[in-house]
């Protein structure tokens, strides 16, 4: 599935969406993810192919979900 990803810096949301692979992690908007190059938050899921086309093939995946830890 195809999610945007906003990058967290100091665990705010920052910048503009960045298209990412779910992989096999069943992400919900709101979750925050470990990606590549630092961790981010979903800020929309099953994003259309059509959208993407253009730069499908350059399209990374992310490398985990970050788990909430109850408090």
């Amino acid at each position: 599935m195809l999610i945007k990803v906003q990058f967290l810096k100091s665990d705010k949301p920052r910048g503009r969406a960045y298209t990412y692979d779910s992989g096999e992690f069943d992400v919900s908007v709101g979750d925050k993810v470990t990606l590549p190059n630092g961790a981010g938050i979903v800020v929309a899921i099953d994003v259309p192919e059509e959208e993407v086309a253009a730069f499908r093939d350059k399209i990374k995946a992310i490398t985990g979900k970050i788990e909430e830890s109850e408090e």
